[in-house]
């Protein structure tokens, strides 16, 4: 029998009807973990869209400082907690440490609208990144386990498809139900938290996939598992996996930043209301976003036939072309001019996003892929976004106090891209994003070149 009998290329010893039954299992486990993967990333990024109605709530009173800390709350927690969950994930059933993940992220999105303070907004949003970074870390390697790497490129693009969508919802519940005429955003929180306990009962009952069985290992290499030490050795001296990993954090230090801070930079520097600003870039991530994503799958498995490192290929592409719309959007003054180059760029940061998944998964082996991922969940996030939420957030805020009295270099700079630093100042903080796209592209090319990377 050979492996076209079966859409996922599953093992030549399986019967017509075993083949058949896995290959559609493989498919719903694929459209579960998706929907899955769309319930987290609104609850990730509700957030942002609330933070216009978060800053003029008068019992608040949050600066952007603050509000970036409690977004990096979330993201530092997340981080350190990958490598526990990845560490897990190779050794317990995925399935059942997925369904503990939703209850707690769940819970904790709800517990911020009960928060009555900065720290215990902090706290909540914390919680938050240990639920997710439980999911994040285990549900691609499980999913890997279901499909051959040939197809893996697009299978990678379907379920991080959910980012786009995901955060399009976000942004569009945030924006309209956040509103104090409507819901208010303490109770935006308890609407998106809570249900999402009812669907722990899909990831608990989840078959648990053979590891490796669909890669071209031998059986003693599929049973092998790595211990702590030895497990970081190989990914530490995988080079092609340690440059796609440098390369995703400085597109992550990109856009991180400007998902988080587009809501409120829409309403300070651009004039647009707070609702306008969500609706805009939920329909930009949605479109744009799904597009991308879903372009980037199916370019890179298509190219994977033809030339070699056709993953790394792509990302590069995918990040040195989002810089270009990104700039345009942050210093235009035209709005048609900044919501077309919103829309491109969300469109081409999303290309390599799921080929540089594929590209992370296929360059480690079967059984050490969980712990490969909760490793590249910490480099993105320390080297990426936990350092761009606070930092953004900061340099704006500094900008604001000393707005009678900046440097000289901080006005040139306004004057070359025709940003006024005394009212603009997160445009200001926010061209610091092109140049770490510019950056992740070349990341991703010396990846390119690394022994690893030429056999992807």
């Amino acid at each position: 029998m050979s492996n076209t009998s079966a859409p996922t290329g599953l093992p030549t010893n399986l019967s017509d009807t075993s083949a058949s039954q896995l290959a559609s299992y493989a498919y719903f486990a694929l459209v579960v973990l998706t929907l899955l993967n769309l319930l987290n990333y609104v609850d990730r990024f509700i957030f942002a869209a609330l933070i216009p109605y978060i800053k003029d709530d008068p019992s608040a009173h949050y600066t952007d400082a603050q509000l970036g800390w409690i977004g990096s709350a979330f993201t530092y927690v997340y981080t350190v907690c990958s490598p526990l969950f990845g560490y897990l994930g190779d050794r317990y059933r995925r399935g059942r440490l997925i369904a503990l993940g939703i209850v707690i992220w769940s819970l904790a999105t709800a517990a911020g609208g009960a928060a009555a303070s900065f720290m215990v907004l902090l706290i909540a949003r914390a919680a938050v990144g240990v639920g997710e970074a439980n999911y994040a870390t285990i549900a691609p390697g499980l999913l890997s386990d279901f499909f051959v790497k040939a197809r893996r490129g697009l299978v990678m693009s379907i379920f991080f498809a959910a980012i786009p969508i995901g955060s399009a919802l976000g942004f569009l519940m945030g924006g309209h139900f956040g509103s104090p005429a409507r819901l208010g955003w303490r109770h935006t929180l308890y609407l998106v938290g809570l249900p999402g306990l009812l669907t722990a009962a899909a990831a608990f009952f989840m078959r648990e996939p053979k590891r490796g069985v669909m890669d071209e290992e031998s059986a003693e290499a599929q049973a092998k598992t790595f211990g702590w030490v030895e497990g970081y050795r190989i990914l530490f001296t995988n080079r092609g996996y340690l440059f796609a990993c440098f390369g995703y954090a400085a597109i992550t230090f990109a856009l991180g930043a400007l998902v988080f801070w587009a809501p409120e930079w829409l309403k300070s520097d651009k004039g647009m209301s707070p609702e306008d600003a969500n609706k805009m870039l939920g329909v930009c991530a949605v479109i744009g976003g799904t597009v991308g994503t879903m372009a980037g799958g199916v370019i890179a498995d298509r190219l994977t036939k033809k030339i070699r490192g056709a993953f790394f290929w792509v990302c590069a592409a995918s990040s040195l072309l989002a810089a270009i719309p990104t700039i345009v959007a942050i210093t235009s003054h035209n709005k048609t001019v900044y919501l077309i180059g919103i829309f491109l760029g969300i469109t081409l940061v999303f290309i390599g996003n799921g080929p540089v998944n594929a590209v992370l998964v296929n360059l480690v082996p079967a059984n050490l892929r969980t712990t490969a991922l909760g490793l590249v969940v910490v480099i993105i996030h320390v080297l990426g976004d936990g350092i761009s939420l606070p930092l953004v957030g900061s340099i704006s805020t500094a900008l604001t106090r000393t707005k009678d009295a900046l440097p000289g270099s901080i006005i040139t700079l306004g004057n070359i891209f025709n940003i006024d630093p005394h009212t603009q100042t997160l445009s200001v903080a926010l061209l610091l994003m092109p140049v770490a796209m510019v950056v992740s592209g070349v990341l991703y090319a010396i990846g390119l070149k690394t022994p690893e990377g030429k056999r992807t």
